[in-house]
């Protein structure tokens, strides 16, 4: 018997930032909001499951307008129950959040999102990054 194989080509068309802040994501997300002056809002926390590996559970918050999105994500799992710490990109794991940016180049360059959030009081560190370079880029589908 045949066997067919599905693959699937993945988009990604947005600008991923990790951040490094001691700060709680619920303060980090009021000074983005202050900052850019946009409306992060708390939503549901994403879920993954993985077949091998401890699900994980991601706090998420999201700002959406008609063609754009502003999503900041904390790359540690906020689950408790499993011994190990699980993060949502494992090879960015010195990174405390995680931004994915789409359709915004209208209102604002990324350099200048970049330049904002640089400048709020305990963001340590920003770096941009190619996401097609990173191994777990299918955990940022969702």
């Amino acid at each position: 018997m045949a066997k067919n194989k599905l693959n699937v080509e993945f988009s990604y068309d947005f600008v991923l930032l990790g951040i490094i802040s001691p700060l709680k994501e619920y303060k980090l997300a009021w000074k983005i909001n202050k900052c850019l002056e946009i409306n992060l809002v708390k939503e549901v926390d994403v879920e993954i499951e993985f077949f091998n590996q401890s699900d994980l559970v991601i706090s998420n918050f999201l700002y959406q307008t008609e063609n754009s999105e502003f999503r900041l994500l904390k790359n540690k799992s906020v689950s408790s129950n499993s011994r190990a710490n699980v993060y949502l990109l494992p090879e960015l794991q010195s990174f405390d959040y995680v931004v994915m940016v789409s359709g915004f180049e209208d209102t604002f360059s990324i350099d200048t999102v970049k330049s904002e959030l640089q400048a709020i009081p305990g963001v340590q560190y920003i770096k941009l990054f190619d996401v097609e370079s990173l191994k777990s880029r299918e955990n940022l589908i969702f």
